[in-house]
């Protein structure tokens, strides 16, 4: 490093240190122990609801009462924690007007960053649970919280060294319930987003939020209003806001949730009640009464309540700061994040994951400067990975008048079993069931093993070594039986039925865990049979037994397989039989497939997509003909709309479509498609000379909690008219 630039970065360190303690400095014109009235304010935990806190923050600001502590449970926490570190109530309305709390509050990895392999079997189950020594189980929480975890890394950006809560602007305290006594524990010192994340981890909703060796949950299971903890830090008056949830009357029990709910609201009401007794000024919301703690989506509503409240007791608040010798000067709030020199990489808790992988993954330089947003964004790679977790970070300086960045790798080793739901028009309904297991038959390896029961049925085993899962470079063997009814077509008519059954074996080396190009080659073994059951056309029982070399190329950079509204996929397979090899036919497929997604507004794609297919050799097996309308390996659901399923299956293939697709309405579909193909039974270029089949399809759907929903219409030139079903995820 130059003198020059060691010199920079001494003053940008200096001059942002300066920043801080002015921004904390001016806070405060004198020492609250020196004033006869300290006040104290207390934020209850509610769920969504707690977003009212923040009404009374305004009207405490216009009352110019000075806010000598803080203490905050569960939502009341959150609110509290940022508004103590320096966020003014305005700033606060924004960042609750501003965020998708329902998305905030789920898990959405981006899948662009997930590996290859990963991508091959990704969105296609509803419900996982982990496998224990006991057998299968349930999970400790339907979320990890990585997004709120991040979310709260952002804006406590300025307080990333501040391991004293009574250092900040205003002295903070959180509570958060210590699973393994019952107890509350209060967080005064510590790492910010870790203590809030503690306190707002709700059972079974979220998972609970390890600190050291010890879990934690909800606070409010504890002490949802903590009016006795601003007492024990020092203040003499205390204002308790209140917008927890009261018991309910016998009539609205009407089901078990509601039943489980009430019971844990008895111990909750009841030690609330002897907290609010202990306040000099108790403010209650019944307006919030009719509503839940998991209406993160009327958050407008909630934020209009508080200011209302507020304002009723406006004239209250400006008594008590008259009685204030010292009054607070407000601070306008906190400027943006400021990106910081991060000089050292700092990564622990992973054992799966190496060092160096992570470091690539992060794409870190030492002496970068990096703000919340970028490093986000660069840890989104490691954590949309199904064997992560959760990944959490932290800012601190070093002595060199640098910073350090923390990297906290929480690696997922539990085995796991999914379950996937499928209904279409043509094959019905199905059900997947899927399990992953690490390290079964060698460290350094994983076992995935699923099956598909209904009309298609399939087995497959896998078993993928890698090593290192940081190598990208890894070894698949893979087992796979398959048997599916078929009609065949002649001239768009159907003409036979017969039941197609193919048992496969691949050995195959590539660099499955790369997120981006995937490159393998392989060794194929198949036996394949199909035996009639409706034939008036005379088609003969066969039966194959050959070996193929193939070689298969994976570009796919969709941000989501359902409905993608960005993005890019890019798939070639070749598969190559001989003589020559000792295999006992001789055959050659390529298949290569193209699809672009561009969005041109918020809500407002275009999309194409180009399929071609070529075959050599008089001995293809049915598996290599080209087919669209069904579920293909790695490609996935590849339409011709117009025809049914197998109607249009051909030795060679030459396919294109454009439409575009709209959302007028939040995970609410409708695209039109232009489907024109030719397939042909020997490869050509000649356009001239066969006339192309032509589809259009309209598609209504949605993404729901089932996976996503599809109607499709459409009609071409096999059809006049068809109309399909498709219920959940692909598979």
């Amino acid at each position: 490093m130059t003198h020059s630039s060691r010199l920079s970065a001494i003053l940008f360190s200096l001059l942002f240190s300066l920043s801080l303690f002015i921004n904390s400095a001016v806070a405060y014109t004198h020492n609250p122990e020196a004033d006869t009235l300290k006040i104290g304010l207390v934020l209850s935990g509610g769920g969504a609801k707690g977003v009212a806190h923040i009404g009374v923050l305004k009207a405490l600001e216009e009352a110019n009462v000075r806010i000598d502590y803080i203490t905050g449970t569960s939502m009341g926490a959150l609110i509290g924690g940022l508004y103590a570190i320096g966020y003014s109530s305005d700033q606060l309305i924004e960042l609750a007007k501003e965020n998708n709390f329902t998305e905030l509050f789920t898990e959405s990895p981006n899948r662009r960053h997930i590996s290859n392999y990963e991508k091959g079997f990704d969105e296609r189950t509803i419900v996982t649970v982990p496998i224990s020594e006991r057998g299968i189980d349930l999970p400790a929480g339907i979320i990890t919280g990585q997004n709120i975890y991040s979310y709260l890394s952002g804006l406590a950006w300025a307080a990333h060294s501040t391991n004293d809560f009574n250092n900040f602007p205003i002295p903070f305290a959180a509570i958060a319930t210590n699973i393994e006594t019952g107890e509350a524990e209060v967080f005064r010192s510590g790492y910010l987003p870790d203590a809030i994340r503690a306190s707002i981890s709700i059972p079974s909703a979220m998972i609970p939020h390890r600190i050291g060796d010890k879990l934690y949950i909800d606070g409010g299971l504890s002490r949802n209003l903590p009016v006795q903890d601003a007492i024990d830090m020092g203040a003499n008056y205390i204002i308790a806001v209140d917008v927890s949830t009261p018991l309910v009357s016998q009539d609205s029990l009407r089901s078990l949730t509601e039943i489980m709910n009430q019971a844990v609201m008895f111990r909750i009401n009841e030690r609330t009640a002897i907290e609010r007794n202990k306040a000099d000024l108790v403010i209650k919301m019944d307006q919030l009464n009719q509503y839940t703690m998991v209406d993160f989506d009327l958050m407008e509503i909630f934020l209009e309540i508080g200011v209302n409240v507020g304002n009723e007791f406006i004239n209250q608040f400006r008594e008590i700061a008259s009685k204030q010798t010292f009054q607070r000067k407000y601070t306008p709030g906190i400027d943006a994040p400021i990106p910081l020199p991060i000089q050292s990489l700092i990564i622990q808790g992973n054992t799966l994951f190496d060092d160096e992988f992570i470091t690539r993954q992060l794409e870190f330089i030492p002496g970068t400067r990096l703000s919340p947003n970028q490093i986000e964004e660069r840890i989104s790679k490691l954590y949309s990975s199904r064997y992560i977790n959760q990944v959490t970070y932290q800012v601190v300086p070093d002595s060199s008048y640098y910073y350090n960045l923390i990297i906290n790798v929480q690696e997922s080793k539990t085995d796991d079993f999914r379950i996937g739901l499928r209904y279409e028009s043509q094959t019905q309904a199905s059900i997947l069931f899927e399990s992953t297991f690490q390290d079964l038959l060698h460290p350094g390896s994983i076992n995935r093993i699923e099956a598909r029961l209904g009309n298609l049925l399939s087995f497959k085993s896998e078993y993928i070594y890698y090593g290192a899962l940081g190598s990208s470079l890894a070894a698949l063997t893979s087992f796979s039986y398959q048997q599916e009814p078929v009609d065949w077509y002649s001239n768009n008519s159907r003409v036979a039925s017969f039941s197609n059954t193919m048992f496969r074996v691949d050995v195959s080396a590539g660099n499955y865990f790369n997120s981006q190009n995937l490159f393998t080659v392989g060794l194929r073994k198949d036996f394949n049979a199909h035996r009639n059951i409706i034939n008036s056309a005379g088609i003969e029982p066969t039966e194959r037994d050959y070996h193929a070399f193939f070689f298969r190329y994976n570009l796919d950079r969709l941000h989501r397989k359902s409905f993608p509204t960005s993005g890019s996929r890019v798939h070639l397979f070749g598969v190559h039989s001989n003589p020559l090899f000792y295999s006992p036919i001789l055959f050659s497929s390529i298949t290569g497939y193209l699809e672009g997604i561009f969005a041109i507004s918020n809500s407002l794609s275009f999309r194409s997509s180009l399929m071609v297919g070529y075959s050599y050799g008089n001995d293809l097996p049915f598996t290599y003909w080209n087919t669209p309308n069904r579920h293909q390996e790695f490609i996935g659901y590849v339409r011709f709309s117009g025809s049914d399923r197998y109607q249009i299956s051909s030795r060679n293939l030459q396919m294109a479509s454009i439409g575009v697709q709209a959302e007028p309405f939040y995970h609410r579909f409708i695209g039109v498609d232009f489907y024109a193909g030719r397939f042909l039974e020997s490869w050509d270029t000649d356009f001239l000379n066969l006339e192309p089949e032509y589809g259009a399809a309209i598609t209504i759907g949605a993404l729901t909690v089932m996976g996503p929903i599809k109607a499709i219409l459409s009609s071409g030139t096999n059809n006049s008219f068809n109309v399909e079903i498709q219920v959940g995820y692909q598979f």
